[in-house]
């Protein structure tokens, strides 16, 4: 079973749980090929670092050589503070992110998140000039003001259920009919927001990527 640990935070100690970075056989590295904070969705409607879809993306991401940490944003579960939905959980990931690079020092950094979770990666990207890649899973565009999405400087994949209720590509390209080629998209068939019944496509998309991302790239 993962082990539940806190990190420091800017509002007390965050709970987080380690993905270490595992190779094409399933045995840990040593180093691994990059790091990324996974975060949640809405905390004000249940969301936890235990969610599934969080869940998936990070075993997505671990399976290809990333060593991933989810976290609980303040307020939730045992981590100190009150929900922000203002920038505060943007704090948050960066605190993540200081955590990952102090323990693998020189690896690429790259962040991911689900529904808010995706919102709040995506808005600490625009200024962490740290974060090299994105993965937004099921972004909100319908739910959250997102402006200057076609701005993303970093490699992006975007995954949405079908039926995604908070927002989908047909969505994004209505508002922005012109993207970067740095985008990459998937649609999963049939499913609604939170991927039911089909998480297990998700964590295969987001490995594929990642590990496409990552081939050629050289070691730090």
């Amino acid at each position: 079973m993962p082990v539940t640990f806190t990190i420091p935070g800017p509002s007390g100690p965050l709970e987080a749980i380690e993905h270490p970075a595992l190779d094409a056989d399933g045995n840990e590295l040593a180093r691994p090929r990059a790091v990324s904070v996974v975060c949640h969705p809405h905390p004000a409607h249940g969301g936890t670092m235990h969610s599934t879809v969080a869940f998936k993306t990070a075993r997505g991401l671990q399976r290809a050589g990333v060593a991933c940490l989810r976290i609980n944003f303040r307020g939730v579960g045992g981590s100190a503070g009150t929900y922000d939905g203002e920038g505060g959980e943007e704090e948050d990931a960066s605190a993540a992110l200081d955590w990952l690079q102090a323990k693998y020092p020189g690896a690429p950094v790259w962040a991911a998140g689900f529904s808010f979770g995706s919102r709040t990666v995506f808005g600490l990207s625009k200024r962490d000039g740290r974060i090299e890649r994105l993965v937004l899973v099921g972004f909100p565009l319908r739910a959250f003001d997102l402006p200057n999405v076609d701005r993303i400087r970093q490699p992006t994949f975007f995954i949405w259920g079908e039926h995604d209720e908070f927002g989908t590509l047909s969505d994004l390209r209505a508002a922005y009919p012109v993207l970067p080629e740095h985008f990459t998209f998937h649609v999963v068939a049939g499913d609604d927001h939170f991927f039911k019944p089909n998480t297990r496509e998700l964590e295969h998309e987001v490995w594929r990527w990642a590990t496409a991302q990552l081939e050629g790239a050289p070691q730090r």
